[in-house]
């Protein structure tokens, strides 16, 4: 089939690292432009990697492109994959797919209108133990979930092109928003629709670099879930069943864990070369396959709107019932008794 022509719009890390190599290998998209207000940036990656256009705006990409990736800053989000589908072209939205549900609902209105295909960039979802975990637990291999628990460093190594994650105007939020919606999006295809407890984040004032939450799914199970840019943490999935436990890592580490009542494990990674050899590479190559099948025939893809949107609006329920996270050495009682052995020597 005739190739669709494809434009990207913000030319940071997560394009130049991941999004350009995934199109460069694909056979079902031609690299026609590359947007980016600093259009230096943009002209040097469109000569090496054969665009044939290096633009400052996204306006100029309707009637030059059949399908676009919208990996600009998250305030750019709505506006952008807005104006886009309203002129008919089909997108693929970074994650989030925007700030808030308002601006989620404006993409959906101009998708839904104008016939075209919005896909989000949820790409966890196409690491291969994740994929295992979905089938366990729909098969419900170990029986009904009964409670879950998520803890996950997300570390400051990501070579952010600019500063606007520091800025909550411009991000949205921090850890939850900017990284934690990989974990719900994936809490919430594993398990189900989820509700909001409880939320506790360190935010004085910015945005937020640890979080705690406390979730509900729809059957009454208790979901625990953790996030820091501080320090160390599991950074694996613990799922308790009826009949054992079911761990789960997508990534650093890649495995999943069974263990029965009786003690017994399995444990081991999900088989899958072409990962293996580059996940990374891997996985936004399937995504962009997975888009370009929905765009060709009409279907969802993986990640459509609606549940691009349901991450959102957990994470706007959450900070909408934020108290401090409270740490030991944050708070004037965790002196006390600091003074008080001072006071006895």
């Amino acid at each position: 089939m005739k190739r669709l022509r494809l434009g990207i719009v913000g030319c940071g890390a997560v394009t130049e690292r991941y999004h350009l190599p995934a199109v460069a290998a694909s056979a079902d998209v031609e690299l026609v432009a590359l947007v980016d207000p600093v259009r230096e940036r943009a002209a040097a990656l469109a000569q090496e990697h054969g665009a044939t256009r290096a633009l400052a705006s996204h306006t100029d990409l309707p009637g030059v492109v059949d399908v676009a990736i919208v990996a600009a800053p998250n305030h750019l989000h709505a506006p952008i994959a807005t104006e886009l589908a309203q002129a008919g072209v089909h997108v693929l939205v970074e994650k989030p797919l925007a700030r808030t549900v308002a601006e989620c609902d404006e993409i959906s209105s101009a998708a839904r209108a104008s016939g075209v295909v919005v896909a989000v960039g949820h790409d966890f979802r196409h690491f291969p133990v994740a994929q295992l975990a979905r089938g366990l637990l729909a098969d419900q291999v170990l029986g009904p979930v009964q409670a879950a628990d998520l803890q996950q460093s997300a570390g400051g190594r990501w070579p952010y092109a600019s500063t606007y994650v520091f800025s909550r105007e411009q991000s949205g939020g921090g850890v939850l928003l900017d990284f934690g919606v990989h974990m719900l999006d994936l809490l919430s295809w594993w398990l189900g629709d989820l509700s909001v407890r409880a939320y506790a984040d360190d935010t004085v004032a910015g945005v937020e670099t640890e979080c705690e939450l406390a979730l509900d799914t729809g059957s009454g199970a208790a979901v625990t879930m953790g996030l820091t840019r501080l320090r160390p943490m599991r950074d694996t999935t613990i799922v308790r069943c009826e009949r054992g436990t079911l761990e789960i890592g997508i990534f650093e580490p890649a495995v999943i864990r069974l263990t029965l009542r009786d003690g017994s494990t399995l444990a081991g990674d999900a088989h899958d070369p072409a990962f293996a050899s580059a996940p990374m590479r891997t996985v936004f190559g399937r995504q962009l396959s997975d888009f370009v099948r929905a765009v060709r025939l009409g279907e969802e893809p993986l990640v459509p709107i609606r549940e691009g949107r349901r991450v959102v609006d957990l994470v706007e329920r959450c900070y909408a019932v934020r108290t401090p996270l409270r740490r030991p050495w944050d708070w004037p009682e965790a002196y006390s008794g600091i003074r008080s052995v001072h006071e006895r020597t």
